[in-house]
């Protein structure tokens, strides 16, 4: 089996690529052009890794093609809603032009297989923000999509993409993914900024945290347990969407005490500086998933409590303080190891 993965160098793409190898299968990763994998390749030294613009679809399309995946995972694109409100045409051509672009390939491969069993399956990774203008809460599959920012209006077309590709016999599906952090979660997400933050305060290597609004609620779970989400969609009989969610929120101020708790430090709030800089334009408080579905027609759970993710986080970047090379495995049952 092999499976072709976008944007295969960030949190996703690299657990992913680690359980696939695991089981046996040829991983073909794609990062951006002049990107730093070194550490990818840390943890799936055996993947095949090929430089690609999301933003060229004709590019894409090709090594779609070269490459015939029998499943493709497509985590790729621009992740920061800032970058995103600052080039929403940008935002559009990189999230929504690959999708295009992949499902252009899954229909030429498709097409040279007639006559035999030979499919393609793909997962879009697409993200609770669809619902960010929303007054119902939790969200499922049927909540209708009010999509407000450029980056929550691209990942709302790219379902709409999916739904047509599904129409026309493709196995294609989405996975409408809420937050999701473990130690790999890269250093521009909040989460990994104060976990990296309380790391080096404990340490005595800095002396506050400068965050933006430490009210606004999200629905955090357990980074590897979305991956196996997104594994069990595409051997699933039939392709479907699913949210994948908790069904729990909390505010960051939640995360900010525990994770200042995992380090020893009771008394948090004087490390802690709020900076408007910091603040979005538009934060959602109402975004918490409802994955009834993906629990009944998956068996699939979510594994950590938010108390545990954060100290996971917090213990592994306390690590990296004092053996930069570490690398962090699942499978070490809570103790990072190198």
């Amino acid at each position: 089996m092999k499976a072709l993965i976008t944007g295969v160098a960030g949190q996703d793409g690299t657990l992913l690529s680690e359980m696939l190898l695991a089981d046996g299968y040829e991983v073909v990763g794609l990062v951006k052009p002049d990107h730093d994998y070194s550490t990818y390749l840390k943890y799936a030294p055996t993947a095949e890794v090929l430089e690609c613009d999301l933003g060229d679809p004709y590019k894409l399309e090709e090594l779609i093609i070269d490459a015939a995946p029998d499943e493709i995972y497509n985590f790729g694109g621009i992740s920061s809603l800032v970058e995103a409100s600052a080039n929403p045409e940008l935002t559009h051509k990189v999230n929504v032009g690959a999708v295009e672009a992949i499902l252009a390939g899954m229909k030429t491969l498709a097409s040279r297989a007639r006559g035999t069993t030979a499919t393609v399956r793909f997962v879009q990774a697409a993200s609770g923000t669809v619902f960010e203008g929303t007054e119902t809460s939790p969200q499922d599959e049927r909540t209708t999509r009010c999509p407000v920012t450029p980056y929550a209006v691209a990942k709302a077309q790219t379902l709409e993409l999916i739904d047509v590709a599904r129409a026309q016999g493709l196995f294609a599906t989405a996975a409408i993914l809420y937050n999701h952090e473990s130690p790999l979660r890269g250093e521009g997400f909040v989460t990994r900024r104060i976990t990296q933050g309380v790391a080096k305060i404990a340490a005595g290597q800095q002396e506050f945290l400068e965050l933006g609004n430490l009210d606004v609620s999200r629905d955090w779970g357990w980074a590897p347990d979305y991956v196996r989400g997104m594994r069990a969609m595409i051997a699933a009989n039939t392709p479907h969407d699913y949210v994948l969610a908790t069904g729990r929120s909390h505010e960051l101020k939640d995360f900010i005490a525990l994770a200042f708790k995992a380090a020893g430090i009771e008394d948090w709030q004087p490390l802690v500086r709020t900076n408007d800089d910091f603040r979005r334009q538009t934060d959602p408080t109402l975004l918490r998933g409802d994955s009834s579905r993906a629990y009944k027609e998956l068996g699939w759970q979510h594994t950590k409590s938010f108390e545990e993710i954060a100290q996971a986080m917090v213990v592994f970047d306390q690590l990296l303080l004092v053996a930069p090379n570490t690398i962090w495995r699942e499978d070490s049952k809570g103790e990072d190891r190198a």
